[in-house]
């Protein structure tokens, strides 16, 4: 094969004299070495996209996700890396365009295992299937059981921290001999401290894993012991780390570029210049229960004073809580304690609440799990009875008196409240969303009767709602398909709401860290309005007063500390020697002692103070942004992309050649692909017919509007398997007819022409192992000479049955040398490309260096000595891995085929006077030049467009087609290639009309998005013919 060099085949000895051997003899079919064609143009682009992952993904990245990505981790021959931006910068986003792109380049060819904390485990599995098409299955504790290796068909998996931490099966699947991986994940790695086991089970990962990514908001907090443990983590030589020595001196260690990443929220910013994140501002609404809610209150704590010990907190917080939420809480919760009396208690034990509550003060309670919570609720509600039946009677009493207090004709005091917010917000029945957080499924409930009552449409989002179902509540909140979602914690876990702004906290949670997380439900990436949270307190609970100070005293200091304080509140609390949960304990031990309580909350100066010494520990972390190279090199994105136009085309090539049809679907942007005589490959599903969309997002938009078998469309973008297939099944059919030689028809081009193509091999390392890729050459031969001509150029060639004349030598040899100057080239330009990665490299290794020396300058002398000499020699192994990536070698050309190309178009159809072309092309340059912008010609490069043009400093780029007319205005035909980059290119793509070019010529249009704004014509790649009438429509519009 001229493309894939030699392989072996084995074929019967009944269809050897079927077999033959391909000649240059003008014998090819015209559809099938367009295809060819085609199918190199593919192959020659795929590799150059920037970022082919997000060619048809609905994702575009951000400035900061850009420049982590592809400015700092990609470059990186081994990557071991802390990721520490704020929350909902899009941690999880970036790690995704990282695999996806490291899987692509080779970078990350073998597995990879994602590390995360048990309840963000689906929500990643979910993520890098709908923004990467990366199917990621989860590890459990039955695969650790079963005997066999991992699946050699899975590349990607996903544990939870715990289970691959203390459950010994899984780990050995992980970690043990057999094991091996090209990148190991770590979600939340804050949590790798030296005072759990994390920490050690995170190790033995490591050491076995080439690239190490980790994964937190909150790198540091104020604890440089743990922060340097994790940085010992990526790589102990460079990051020494003594688990026994504790004092810094209070110096804060700043690991270099190349292995850390600490953005602010407020640093970042939008594609347009705008602030990333909107202020976000908290306010505390005191509510006074009603007389009905205060007697259910009581009555319920007046139950658990009786029944349950003096000194048990647990119980008083249980009861409490519920009873602070909802009367419907309370009185579900007196139900189930009323079926556990119900039952005998003969040979029932009681259970053993979880670690830390049966603490008095809950010390060492894991506040922050559901889990934790739900077995302490168990253990309450099935502990035995002092006198079980006359407990039974006291709570069927209860249960009674609160029955009565629901049917009050007094509105729920915290409902009133919600009234209120809402009002000021302008949220209405079907007008505004709004989310609602409490901590209990039973208040969720009822809450959302309330809401329905009203008149809002409103879902419930529960630690029990299936994944698919919970996907889909999210999808649907997201597009205002519905008003209000009411969610407990455990159901808003890691999910996005962020097209609501406004949120209310029903009940407070004894763990500011939640507090934390459900802010960030909504102050994400995507938030376009300013995020306003509500936290209602009843201060007649026995908790309420103690919340009210903490949270208002918290919300001064933010408003002293421009909002910083919000990603903070665990850590600044914790620092001023206040323990929240302790403090909540304590007003249930003793009601009385709630004074006392208060006396202890730090006040809001005590708080400014210590939330302006952790954000000075962050701030000596902080990496600054400059949006300016990423801006770049998105904008330059937008020129390279294999956009689902150019996929869709390429697929009708295919088809044709095939047998295949390729018809409009069921919903936008989804196509059938239909097979009458053959089964379709396995990648399609190996039947008759099979859906397919160019763009992952027309897939996503079916699934929000209900359509079923969205989940069965075949996704087809430049990396996806189904695609890959295309290229090389037609690859496969089709080379031989290029390299015999076919003819074919330009219907943009007057005169004839000769197209060669070629290809070579170039190979360099790429710091992992040395990689050699086939790149594809287009030449171009006229009687101008041979010369190199855009792939784009293709787009224009249509099929003849007349034979084709075959290039003279004279052809050849000129192509030849074209050819070679194309591969001299392309040489050049990875060299740079490679020598551009390498420097970068090679100033962050000296930025490395100069902190080490810093970091070692206290040292005794043989100490210090030791470890410079240690550091010296890691720094020349790297600087030899970096010189062997500099080197580029390369293949002489061959030639893959050629196609006799006759002019297909007539002048009085060009839609434009060509004597013209010249003045018009000159009129535009001097405008856009007189306006500072800088124009590159493109006419010979068959782009489909005349000139590029830029605005220094800035990321406007405009792509021009320009059309000149001798006098007035005529009709204006776009080429085939021309009206596929007006569709490929949207806002950057324009067309100018310059008229009376024989005598003053004059720009009479220019028009941006000329497909977007003639929303008529063609979604094919086809000629459009603009009539005048149009074009005096667009005249007007200047």
């Amino acid at each position: 094969s001229p493309t894939r060099g030699l392989f072996e085949v084995f074929i019967r000895a009944n269809d050897v004299d079927s077999c033959k051997v391909p000649t240059s003899d003008g014998s090819g079919d015209s559809g099938r070495a367009i295809a060819a064609v085609w199918t190199e143009w593919m192959r020659w682009a795929i590799p150059r996209i920037r970022s082919a992952v997000l060619a048809t993904r609905p994702l575009r990245p951000f400035a900061h996700q850009d420049d982590a990505v592809f400015g700092a981790m990609l470059s990186q021959p081994r990557l071991r890396f802390l990721l520490a931006d704020e929350p909902g910068t899009g941690k999880t986003l970036m790690t995704g365009m990282y695999l996806a792109e490291g899987r692509r380049r080779g970078l990350v060819p073998g597995k990879t295992v994602i590390v995360v904390p048990a309840h963000l485990v689906e929500k990643w599995i979910r993520e890098l299937k709908r923004f990467f098409g990366i199917d990621a299955h989860r590890i459990t504790a039955e695969i650790g059981r079963d005997p066999l290796d991992l699946r050699d068909d899975v590349d990607v998996w996903v544990v939870s921290l715990d289970l691959y931490t203390y459950n010994s099966d899984v780990r050995r699947k992980i970690v043990g001999s057999r094991a091996s991986w090209s990148l190991a994940v770590f979600d939340e790695a804050h949590r790798l401290t030296p005072t759990s086991q994390y920490l050690g089970a995170a190790r033995l990962l490591a050491d076995t894993a080439h690239h190490l990514l980790l994964l937190t908001a909150t790198p540091h907090r104020g604890k440089e012991h743990f922060f340097r443990a994790l940085l010992h983590l990526l790589d102990p030589a460079i990051y020494p780390w003594d688990e026994s020595a504790k004092d810094y001196g209070g110096t804060v260690l700043r690991p270099g570029r190349d292995n850390f990443l600490r953005r602010m929220k407020e640093d970042l910013r939008n594609l347009d210049g705008s602030l990333l994140f909107r202020p976000r501002f908290a306010e505390t609404r005191e509510v006074h229960l009603t007389p009905a809610e205060a007697d259910a209150y009581q009555a319920v704590m007046g139950y658990v004073d009786t029944w349950y010990a003096s000194d048990s907190v647990l119980a008083h917080s249980i009861y409490g809580k519920r009873a602070a939420s909802s009367i419907t809480a309370a009185v579900e919760t007196l139900r189930r304690r009323a079926a556990a009396l119900a039952g005998s208690q003969a040979g029932r034990t009681d259970p053993v609440a979880p670690h830390g509550f049966d603490q008095g003060d809950l010390g060492g309670a894991d506040l922050d799990s559901d889990e934790a919570w739900q077995e302490a609720e168990h253990a309450v509600l099935q502990t035995r009875s002092r006198d079980r039946r006359a407990e039974l009677e006291a709570v069927k009493a209860v249960i009674g008196l609160l029955e009565h207090a629901l049917t009050s004709k007094d509105e729920p005091a915290k409902w009133q409240a919600t009234v209120n917010i809402m009002a000021g917000h302008n949220i209405a029945a079907g007008s505004g969303q709004l989310l609602i957080f409490t901590e209990f499924t039973d208040t969720a409930r009822w809450l959302a009767g309330l809401f329905r009552g009203a008149g809002f449409s409103t879902e419930v989002l529960d630690g029990s709602v299936d994944q698919h179902v919970r996907e889909d509540m999210q999808m649907r909140f997201l597009a205002n398909r519905f008003q209000v979602l009411v969610s407990t914690d455990a159901g808003g876990e890691g999910i996005d709401l962020q097209s609501a702004h406004v949120m209310i906290d029903w009940d407070i949670p004894w763990s500011l860290v939640r507090l934390e997380q459900r802010a960030g439900r909504l102050h994400r990436i995507g938030q376009t309005d300013d995020v306003h949270i509500y936290h209602l307190v009843a201060p007649e609970t026995r908790e309420g007063r103690v919340q009210q100070v903490m949270l208002d005293n918290l919300t001064a200091a933010s408003l002293a500390l421009n909002g910083r304080i919000y990603d903070l509140l665990d850590a600044t609390v914790d620092r001023a020697g206040f323990s929240f949960g302790a403090a909540m304990a304590a007003a249930h031990r003793d009601p009385d002692a709630v004074a006392h309580v208060l006396a202890a909350v730090p006040d809001t100066e005590t708080l400014v103070a210590r939330a302006k010494e952790i954000v000075a520990d962050e701030d000596q972390l902080r990496t600054p942004v400059n949006p300016s190279e990423a801006m770049q090199r998105l904008a330059a994105d937008r020129l390279q992309a294999i956009n689902p136009v150019i996929v869709s085309a390429f697929v009708d090539q295919v088809a044709q050649v095939e047998g295949w049809t390729a018809t409009t679907g069921p919903t936008p942007g989804i196509r059938i692909l239909r097979s009458s005589h053959t089964a379709l490959p396995d990648v399609f599903g190996g039947g008759s017919e099979c859906l397919i969309a160019a763009d992952a997002a027309a897939v996503i938009k079916a699934r929000e509007e209900q359509f079923r078998r969205a989940g069965d469309v075949v996704v087809l973008g430049p990396t996806e398997e189904a695609f890959q297939e295309l290229v090389n099944r037609a690859g496969r059919s089709c080379e031989g007819d290029l390299l015999a030689g076919a003819a074919a028809v330009d219907l943009a081009s007057l005169t004839g022409y000769a197209l060669f193509l070629y290809a070579a091999d170039f190979e360099h390392h790429d710091g992992f192992r040395r990689s050699r890729r086939t790149v594809p050459f287009l030449v171009r031969y006229s009687g101008a000479g041979a010369f190199t001509v855009a792939w784009e150029s293709v787009m224009n060639l249509t099929t003849t049955t007349a034979a084709p004349t075959a290039p003279a030598p004279a052809a050849r040899f000129e192509a030849d040398t074209a050819a070679r100057a194309a591969v001299d080239s392309e040489t050049a330009r990875l060299e740079r490309e490679q020598q551009a990665i390498t420097a970068k490299t090679r100033a962050d290794v000296d930025d490395i260096e100069r902190r080490y020396k810093r970091q070692v300058r206290n040292l005794a002398s043989d100490a210090k000595r030791e470890a410079l000499d240690r550091f010296a020699a890691i720094k020349a192994q790297r600087l030899g891995q970096l010189d062997l990536i500099d080197d580029v070698s390369h293949t002489a050309p061959r030639r893959l085929g050629w196609i006799h190309v006759a002019g297909g178009a007539r002048a009085e159809d060009l839609g434009r006077d060509p004597d013209s072309e010249k003045v018009a092309i000159a009129k535009v340059v001097a405008e856009l030049e007189g306006l500072g912008w800088v124009v590159d010609d493109r006419q010979t490069a068959g782009l489909g467009y005349d000139l590029f043009a830029r605005r220094p400093g800035t990321t406007d780029q405009r792509l021009i087609e320009v059309k000149g007319f001798i006098g007035d205005l005529r009709p204006v035909i776009l080429e085939q290639h021309e009206w596929a980059q007006a569709q490929q290119r949207g806002r950057d793509y324009w067309l100018y009309v310059v008229l009376d070019c024989a005598s003053q010529s004059r720009v009479a249009i220019r028009c941006q998005d000329p497909a977007g704004t003639l929303a008529g014509g063609p979604k094919l790649i086809k000629r459009f013919k603009i009539p005048v009438s149009q074009l005096r429509r667009l005249m007007e519009g200047m």
